[in-house]
């Protein structure tokens, strides 16, 4: 087929007749149609050539309603592209294997064994992290980069999170294109939709790559996929910054089969290093994105600093901006938060759980294990969630790698640092939940805060 034929001028065979574009496009696939070449391409071929059918013919007219249907499709990109993974209601896991192996365990001994006896998990380095989550889809060479790629839990995807992808990362093959989601940070237990759109790609054969016509500014979008994350925790949260072991205090069952709300309160790491003189503070630890995401997306409202004095100097603003409270409550671990002094900041610290307008609410230290861990251990324990998860959450943040004996010893202490100390509480045959709800009580904590945190914190559905 000849330029000359595309632009409409005469065929070089036959100077009277003249045919346009979607002419030639009819002949060369209904040719394609009867699975053999038209005798005349392309050198001039017309709608009189011997190998279409005649006008009016049967075959002619069924050939050119379906060659009508495929430059329909072909000019709007309708169903060109498609949700392959994942779709269709599918569970996609959010825990690596490795994690979900070492916490299963109902005793730290089992779990600590598992991580010694089985070299694949002893040496996985996804904790603190989530299984990326992987898009697929199907695309023709009509479509292509720039992507835009759209997760959210709304039908119409109204509260939906935008990434876009060029070329380099949405890695082409066969017809599939695939996408490993950035940072998507899923929430547990919940069911997510997904749509990709993609750029239109110019179908004239003499427009190259760098084609400006409006075929390109098409928009080609998919249909709506929907899957469901596995009801499994913790939620990891991960950043673009050197600030890790950052996880949703929610997602968890409790006793009564209730979940612990998730999106309210996050714990990790210190947002900035600490003071290196006791002057002023550490560097911070977050890019711009970063703040972006913490304070816009995941809508932070309070920074509950756990650290001393001496490690945030003269501190008195949140790295993630003015718009954030910053509060700083120096604060005990382990055994510590049952003496006079940490029951006095267990409850400073608990009340501002109990404070609607506080959330969602970012708690941390400096490394998230200690001070962070015993806190969290208190919180989700009286909501009811169970000692072997109060455990191994504290234990995800050491987890890693090879233990160490000097790990091991600490995570033998820690567990019974917290066992002996709730154990002064309630009397036999009472759950974990009432004798921290009766230690709360010891450190001045109200019955009606602790149901205010509850109503706040757990989800009635079942």
């Amino acid at each position: 087929m000849t330029n000359a034929a595309l632009r409409g001028k005469p065929d070089a065979g036959n100077p009277h007749v003249r045919f346009d574009e979607g002419e030639v496009a009819s002949c060369t696939a209904e040719a394609s149609l009867r699975r053999r070449p038209c005798r005349r391409q392309p050198e001039g071929c017309a709608s009189r050539c011997a190998a279409t059918p005649r006008r009016g013919s049967l075959l002619y007219n069924a050939n050119s309603v379906i060659v009508a249907i495929l430059a329909l499709a072909a000019g709007t990109g309708l169903a060109a592209v498609a949700p392959i993974a994942p779709a269709g209601g599918e569970i996609v896991a959010l825990v690596p294997e490795a994690q979900k192996k070492v916490m299963a365990p109902l005793t730290l001994a089992e779990r600590l064994k598992v991580i010694e006896d089985d070299k694949k998990v002893r040496h996985d380095h996804s904790w603190r992290k989530s299984v990326p989550l992987v898009l697929k889809w199907t695309a023709t060479e009509r479509e292509g980069a720039p992507w835009k790629i759209e997760i959210g839990k709304a039908p119409d995807l109204s509260d939906a999170r935008t990434w876009f992808a060029g070329e380099k990362e949405c890695k082409a093959k066969d017809g599939e294109c695939s996408y490993v989601v950035p940072m998507a940070n899923l929430e547990v237990g919940e069911e997510y939709r997904w749509r990709v759109t993609g750029s239109a790609r110019c179908a004239k054969p003499d427009c190259g790559s760098k084609c400006r016509c409006d075929e390109r500014k098409k928009r080609v979008a998919s249909a709506v996929a929907s899957f469901r994350t596995e009801d499994v925790a913790p939620r990891w949260i991960e950043i673009e910054g050197s600030v890790n072991n950052i996880r949703d205090l929610g997602g968890r069952r409790t006793a009564d089969g209730r979940r612990v709300k998730q999106g309210m309160a996050y714990r990790g790491q210190g947002l900035n290093n600490n003071s290196a003189t006791g002057e002023k503070p550490g560097r911070n630890r977050l890019t711009v994105e970063d703040v972006k995401y913490l304070a816009g997306t995941l809508g932070i409202r309070t920074d509950l600093d756990l650290r001393s004095r001496r490690e945030i100097a003269d501190m008195a603003e949140s790295p993630l901006g003015s718009g954030v409270a910053y509060i700083n409550h120096p604060t005990s671990c382990y055994a510590g938060i049952f003496g006079d002094y940490g029951k006095k900041v267990m409850a400073e610290n608990f009340r501002v759980f109990c404070d609607r307008k506080n959330y969602p609410i970012y708690f941390h230290c400096i490394g998230g294990k200690d001070r962070t861990g015993s806190l969290a251990y208190v919180l989700n324990g009286v909501l009811g969630v169970s000692k072997h998860e109060l455990e191994t959450d504290w234990e995800s943040t050491v987890y890693s790698g090879k233990i160490e004996p000097q790990i091991k010893a600490f995570l033998e202490k820690g567990n019974s640092l917290h066992d002996a100390g709730f154990a002064k509480y309630g009397k036999d045959g009472d759950s974990l939940m009432r004798r921290i709800e009766l230690y709360l009580l010891d450190c001045g904590v109200t019955e009606a805060e602790i149901s205010e945190f509850r109503s706040i914190m757990l989800d009635e559905s079942r």
